[in-house]
């Protein structure tokens, strides 16, 4: 999380961007057929993919194409660590509910979350201060991980196709504009586009 910019991924994209949804999209892409396989298998007929956001998805409203590609936009003076985190956990979220649009009815159940604000080794690019502050902010990560497991294995979030979850297990409203189906197609071709 908040890696330093001259930090980019082996083939030049920002590296937030593509561990957090290009590799989600090319995880999932290489399962849909076993996922709709396994959900024929199922006595609930549906599978599940669980898509890690985060609060930081209301901390933006778009997707920056120009800064997903390491390039003079990304670097520039206002493209900031943090700016590029929030626009990862945007596009967790805008992938996440077109998943759902696409494969809802062949029995692939799609939900985003936020797990919560935890204590783990992603604050280790930041400094001493924001360090130390976090300490009084942060959860034990032993939280970290319940609002991914209720969503994975109970049987109520089976009904939670497209929604989004706060800690701990709550469904909550994603920021609006996640929901929007152009924006959607266009991060689906581009992330096609760019992983297959």
């Amino acid at each position: 999380m908040w890696p330093p910019l001259h930090q980019i991924s082996a083939d030049g994209y920002d590296l937030q961007f593509a561990t957090n949804v290009m590799g989600h999209f090319l995880l999932t892409h290489l399962l849909v057929d076993n996922l709709k396989a396994g959900a024929q298998s199922l006595p609930e007929q549906k599978s599940r993919v669980i898509n890690t956001s985060s609060s930081a998805n209301y901390l933006t409203h778009r997707i920056d194409w120009e800064t997903l590609v390491d390039g003079p936009k990304r670097r520039a003076w206002f493209s900031t660590t943090e700016a590029l985190y929030h626009q990862s956990k945007f596009a967790n979220v805008v992938f996440s509910n077109e998943l759902a649009r696409r494969y809802g009815d062949e029995g692939i159940i799609s939900i985003s979350l936020n797990p919560g604000n935890i204590k783990t080794e992603l604050l280790r690019h930041k400094s001493s201060v924001i360090q130390y502050l976090s300490q009084y902010v942060l959860y034990s990560a032993t939280y970290g991980a319940l609002t991914q497991l209720w969503a994975g294995t109970a049987p109520e979030a089976a009904a939670c196709n497209g929604m989004f979850l706060a800690p701990w297990a709550r469904i909550a409203r994603p920021n609006p504009c996640t929901d929007d189906p152009a924006v959607a197609k266009k991060l689906w071709d581009w992330l096609e586009e760019h992983t297959l």
